[in-house]
C-alpha cells in the first residue's frame, strides 16, 4: 500500500536541467543585479514578483535571510521541469513572513502565493504570517496560498523540508491555515469552468502554532450525494458538479499545536495521508486531529494522533475522524493515544439532505488510553467495519467505549464489529447503542475488567504475551520527544507480520 503513488513520485523526482538560477539575499543583494550568481543576488521579493519564470528556473533564497511581504512568482513549469524554489548558503532556514497584510488584487493575506499555475516546487524555507496586535477581526490568511479559478486542471505541486509556523486568523473560518489549496469559480455560471488540482505532494513539512488547519484544501465544485453522477440532479434539487483533485499524498510530516483541524482533505479522490505525526490539535477550538471530508478511497495510514485538545464546549477533539460525503474511507495502521475526545469519530450529518458516509474501514490501529470514549459513530453512517483493532483504556475514559448517537435525528446503520482486542482497564461500561440498526458484534476478545452493560465477547488466548505488547506500546506513548510518527513501530509490535 505505502507503494501506491510510486509513477507519481517518480514524476517529481525527475527534475531535468535547470534553466537559470536566481539567487535573493536580503542584506547584500541589489535589485538592480543580474540575480544569477551569490555575489550578485536580487534584494526584495517585490523584484522577485515582477518576473515571469519558466520550466527548469530556480529561486533561492539566502539562509538566515528574512523577507517581508508576499512572493507571488508568475510562470509555469512543465511536467519533468517544474520552477523551484529553495535555499542557499549555511544557517536557518530563509523566512517569509506577510505579516497579515495582503497584496494588491489578492483574495486574502499569504506569504506565498500562486494564481492558476502550475508545477512547482517549493522547499527548505519558513513561512510565517503573524497578524501583530491579536486584532479583534483578524485578516484572513494563510502561509501558502494555491488558488485555482475557471482553469481546468492544475498539475505538479511539491512542498518539501518547510516549516509553516506562527499563522494567526480566525478561528471561526475553516479556510485560515498553513498550506492551503482552493478552488473558487466565476460569478457568472456561463464563464465557469470545472477545475481542480492533480499532483500535490508534501513530504517531510513541520506545521507548528497555525490557526485554524495546518494543511486544507476546499473547492467551489464540491456538489453531489450519495447515487449521482457528474451533471445528474442530487436529492436536494442541485445539480452534481464534484470535481474532485487527484494524487495528494502528504507524508513524514508534524503538526503541531494546531488551533483547530490538523489536516484535512475535500473533495480529492484517493488522497493518501500516511507516516505523519499529529500533536496537540484543535488547542483553541473543536477539531480532530485528521480527517477526509467529501472524498472517495482515501486513505490514512502508519499516522500518530496524540494529545488532541477538548475546549469546553467542543464537539470534536479526536485523533482521527471518517466526515462525511465520504465513501470508502479506509483508516489502518494508525496509533492513536491521550486524545481528549475519544480517538475515532465516524460521523454524517443527518439534517443535510445530501448528506452520505458510506463504506468505511478502521482496522489493524491501536487505539491507547483516550479520554472520555474510544469511538463515536455519529449520523447516518453506514456500512462501517471496525476489526482488527487494539483498544487499550485506563482510567481516563470515563463514559464508555463505543458511543452510538443521533446527529441530525438520524442513526447509524449497518456497522459491524469484529475480532477486535480489547483491553479494559478503565471504563465499566462499554456501549451506548441507542436506537442504531443493523449492528453485528463477533469474534471479539476482552481482557481486563470486564462491562456491566456487555459481555459478548470471546476469551484471550494467550494473556501474557498480550500483556507484553501492550507494555511496549505504552513506553513508545509516553516518550518525551514527539518528532516523528512511531506508528509503524507499534503495529510492529502488536501485529509482526504486517510489513
Amino acid at each position: 500500500m505505502k507503494n501506491r503513488f510510486l509513477l507519481v513520485l517518480l514524476s517529481f523526482a525527475c527534475l531535468g536541467h535547470a534553466q537559470t538560477q536566481y539567487y535573493v539575499d536580503n542584506v547584500g543583494g541589489n535589485d538592480s543585479y543580474t540575480g544569477t550568481s551569490e555575489n550578485n543576488a536580487f534584494r526584495s521579493l517585490k523584484h522577485i514578483n515582477a518576473q515571469t519564470f519558466t520550466p527548469g528556473d530556480t529561486i533561492l533564497f539566502k539562509r538566515g535571510g528574512n523577507w517581508t511581504g508576499t512572493l507571488k512568482p508568475k510562470g509555469n513549469g512543465k511536467a519533468g521541469n517544474p520552477i523551484v524554489i529553495s535555499a542557499y548558503g549555511a544557517g536557518q532556514l530563509p523566512i517569509i513572513d506577510a505579516q497579515g497584510k495582503s497584496g494588491e488584487n489578492n483574495a486574502m493575506s499569504a506569504s506565498i502565493m500562486l494564481y492558476n499555475q502550475e508545477y512547482w516546487e517549493i522547499r527548505n524555507l519558513e513561512v510565517q504570517n503573524f497578524e501583530k496586535g491579536n486584532p479583534a477581526r483578524p485578516t484572513q490568511k494563510a502561509g501558502i496560498l494555491i488558488l485555482g479559478k475557471d482553469a481546468g486542471t492544475l498539475k505538479g505541486f511539491k512542498f518539501e523540508n518547510l516549516k509553516i509556523s506562527n499563522v494567526n486568523g480566525s478561528l471561526k473560518t475553516r479556510t485560515n491555515g498553513g498550506l492551503f489549496f482552493n478552488i473558487i469559480a466565476d460569478s457568472i455560471p456561463e464563464n465557469r469552468i470545472p477545475t481542480n488540482f492533480d499532483g500535490i505532494y508534501v513530504n517531510n513539512c513541520y506545521f507548528l502554532n497555525v490557526d485554524r488547519g495546518g494543511f486544507i484544501n476546499q473547492s467551489f465544485w464540491r456538489t453531489r450525494d450519495m447515487d449521482s453522477k457528474f451533471g445528474e440532479l442530487c436529492k436536494d434539487g442541485r445539480v452534481n458538479n464534484w470535481f474532485p483533485s487527484y494524487n495528494i499524498i502528504i507524508e513524514n510530516s508534524k503538526f503541531e499545536n494546531i488551533g483547530g483541524n490538523g489536516l484535512v482533505t475535500r473533495v480529492a479522490k484517493a488522497p493518501l495521508v500516511q507516516n505523519n505525526l499529529f500533536v496537540k490539535c484543535s488547542s483553541k477550538t473543536t477539531g480532530n486531529a485528521s480527517y477526509p471530508y467529501n472524498c472517495d478511497d482515501a486513505l490514512w495510514q502508519y499516522n500518530e494522533a496524540c494529545y488532541t485538545v477538548y475546549n469546553e464546549g467542543d464537539i470534536d477533539a479526536s485523533g482521527f475522524d471518517s466526515d462525511y460525503l465520504c465513501k470508502n474511507t479506509i483508516i489502518q495502521y494508525n496509533y492513536s493515544h491521550h486524545n481528549d475526545w475519544g480517538g475515532l469519530l465516524v460521523c454524517s450529518w443527518g439534517k443535510v439532505v445530501n448528506a452520505f458516509n458510506d463504506g468505511t474501514i478502521i482496522r489493524n490501529n491501536i487505539f491507547q488510553d483516550e479520554k472520555h470514549h474510544m469511538i463515536r459513530f455519529s449520523g447516518n453512517i453506514t456500512n462501517t467495519e471496525i476489526s482488527k483493532n487494539l483498544f487499550v483504556t485506563d482510567a481516563e475514559i470515563d463514559d464508555v467505549m463505543m458511543w452510538y448517537k443521533h446527529w441530525g435525528d438520524v442513526w447509524p446503520d449497518k456497522t459491524v464489529l469484529k475480532d477486535n482486542i480489547f483491553y479494559n482497564e478503565g471504563t465499566s461500561n462499554f456501549l451506548k447503542l441507542g436506537e442504531t440498526s443493523n449492528n453485528t458484534f463477533t469474534g471479539n476478545i476482552l481482557y481486563g475488567s470486564e462491562f456491566i452493560d456487555f459481555n459478548a465477547f470471546e476469551s484471550v488466548r494467550d494473556k501474557k504475551d498480550l500483556k507484553s505488547k501492550i507494555k511496549e506500546i505504552k513506553k513508545v506513548g509516553k516518550r518525551r520527544n514527539f518528532s516523528t510518527s512511531e506508528a509503524e513501530h507499534v503495529i510492529q509490535i502488536m501485529w509482526p507480520d504486517i510489513k
